[in-house]
């Protein structure tokens, strides 16, 4: 048995190979109690500033939201409040150093990384003679899950019919939806191109029953609305009505596509840098500890002589993110350019800091931090080039035991 099936050959619809190419690495990053400890209270108090903005999102115009870059078919649907609390899984990156936990942007409404951590993570660390990082975080997991197809329940009929999806034939995609399903007896999956929307009626599945309940873990709405069909019709805009209807319920809430545009980061920076009153103290202070500048403009950037990233709004994966000098000329960029005709924020670069893997070399690594219903979750690694792209590596971590050296 070679290293590669010893980690991860007993471990159930895994892809630790993605098109040939490993993706799951064959090393355990040691991780210390104290750094996990940083991590979970950072993704707490983050997590209450973005709970502490929602209701000026909620209370802006239209005029507002379209400066921020959201889709103007999603306006409404911005607007629903269907479920408490914000999300029901979102992922927070971070770029931690040694003097400081950096907030590069929170993945609120589509993220992925789900199985690696909750699953993977724990059961080939242990193998390899480390102790569990995320332990019991798959169970609440699923209890999270259940609470959440609970939660829109009362809004549907009592016995509804749940489906997951996701695209078929992207095997991350779909493997980490049919793991979410699997929490949820009755559930069924149906991939992407066999959904078929009636309008002012409902969703339905392959088989033409309707559907109450939608869980779109790796569908993003901004995705959804580039859709047309045959006729030009604007498929995720007559997805969003049948929620704005009450015809059908989406998980994650409009709520976490509301939070996942990184133009919030920009209005959060905007509120801490001009002192506003609406924050206090304490807000103040966490925004300074954890959150990076961030504006809709590289003229802030510039005019200091400062470098910075430049994000697409809606981005994912790294698309299209390029890193710019103290004078605004490109120095890394992602080769993917998905998401070139987005708005984008720009935000003060960080260098993310690297660690040594015995086969792949020196990458650059950073931690994502899961939140699950409010409540700071399982950590996990995601490691590559300078640009965090879709080719990144996943990096399992561990808790060495007593009398190992953390680092």
């Amino acid at each position: 048995m070679n290293k590669r099936q010893t980690f991860y050959g007993d471990i159930d619809r895994f892809w630790d190979v993605l098109d040939g190419e490993p993706y799951a690495v064959t090393e355990i990053m040691p991780i210390s109690d104290e750094r996990i400890d940083q991590l979970h209270i950072a993704a707490q108090e983050v997590y209450q500033i973005f709970e502490k903005v929602l209701p000026i999102l909620r209370s802006m115009d239209d005029e507002a939201l379209l400066e921020l870059g959201f889709p103007v078919e999603s306006l409404a649907f911005l607007r629903l409040e269907t479920m408490r609390p914000l999300t029901v899984i979102g992922r927070f990156d971070f770029i931690a150093t040694a003097n400081r936990i950096s907030l590069m942007e929170w993945n609120s409404d589509t993220p992925t990384f789900i199985k690696e951590v909750f699953e993977v993570n724990d059961v080939v660390a242990e193998k390899q003679g480390f102790e569990r990082v995320n332990d019991g975080e798959n169970k609440w997991l699923k209890a999270t899950v259940r609470r959440a197809i609970e939660a829109a329940k009362y809004r549907t009929k009592q016995h509804p019919h749940v489906v997951f999806t996701s695209h078929g034939d992207h095997i991350e995609d779909r493997l980490t939806a049919e793991y979410l399903q699997s929490f949820w007896s009755d559930a069924t999956y149906c991939p992407l191109h066999a959904l078929e929307i009636r309008p002012e009626e409902g969703l339905y599945d392959e088989a033409g029953k309707r559907i109450d309940i939608l869980y779109r873990q790796t569908f993003p709405i901004e995705m959804a609305l580039l859709d047309r069909d045959e006729d030009g019709r604007n498929l995720g805009q007559l997805l969003l009505q049948l929620v704005e209807t009450g015809r059908l319920e989406i998980i994650n809430p409009p709520s976490a596509f509301l939070m996942q545009a990184k133009s919030v980061l920009a209005l959060i920076w905007m509120l801490h840098e001009t002192n506003h009153p609406y924050l206090s103290e304490t807000d103040h202070m966490m925004i300074a500890r954890y959150f990076l500048p961030t504006y809709l403009s590289a003229d802030p950037f510039i005019s200091s002589q400062r470098s910075f990233v430049k994000k697409p709004i809606f981005g994912r994966e790294g698309d299209t993110v390029t890193v710019h000098d103290e004078r605004g000329n490109i120095m890394l960029k992602n080769e993917q350019h998905t998401f070139r005709d987005q708005p984008a924020v720009y935000q003060a670069y960080q260098e993310l800091p690297t660690y040594s893997l015995r086969e792949e070399g020196e990458v650059a690594y950073m931690y994502g931090v899961f939140i699950l219903g409010g409540r700071p979750s399982a950590i996990g690694v995601r490691a590559g080039e300078r640009i965090t792209g879709n080719r990144s590596y996943f990096v399992p971590i561990g808790r060495q035991h007593e009398g190992g050296r953390n680092v």
